[in-house]
Parts: structure tokens; C-alpha cells; sequence
């Protein structure tokens, strides 16, 4: 069984450049959004990989990243993602 199509309720204005970023990719408004979402993490998804990186890390140097590196680091990347979406 194949996903079911379904309608998100946007202003026209988003529609629009939605339909005119598709159409300069030569694809379809559904394609694109399903990039751009797959793009995104979800907090569930960067806490995972977050974890993941810390296990990498004590795995191959032997050294236990501590809570304030952690902070520290978690704060850095807050301000990179804002400055990403500011853009």
C-alpha cells in the first residue's frame, strides 16, 4: 500500500514560490518538500546523533566529554543554527 496524497494549508505566497522552486528543479512541489523536510532533523534525531558523537568520541580518544563541553558545544551549535535560518 502506497502513502495516501493529503492537503497542508498554506498562504498563496508560499504555494507560489514553493510551485516556482519546483519548477526551476525540474520537479514536483511534493518532491521538493519531501527534500526539504528529509533535510531537517528532528530534536529526537540530533539528540541521537549527538549521543552518538559523544560514544565516537570516548570510544577512539578514551576521553569522557564533560558537561560543560557539552553546554558549551550545544550552545555553539544553537547559534549556528539560527544564524542558518536568519540567512
Amino acid at each position: 500500500m502506497g502513502d495516501q496524497d493529503t492537503s497542508i494549508k498554506t498562504t498563496r505566497a508560499v504555494r507560489d514560490r514553493l510551485r516556482t522552486l519546483a519548477s526551476e528543479r525540474g520537479t514536483t512541489m511534493n518532491d521538493l518538500l519531501e527534500t526539504l523536510v528529509t533535510r531537517e532533523l528532528t530534536e529526537a534525531e540530533r539528540e541521537q546523533r549527538a549521543q552518538q558523537a559523544l560514544a565516537e568520541i570516548q570510544e577512539t580518544t578514551g576521553t569522557t566529554v564533560s558537561d560543560d563541553a557539552r553546554a558549551r558545544a550545544r550552545a555553539f551549535l544553537q547559534r549556528l543554527g539560527q544564524e542558518h535560518h536568519a540567512a
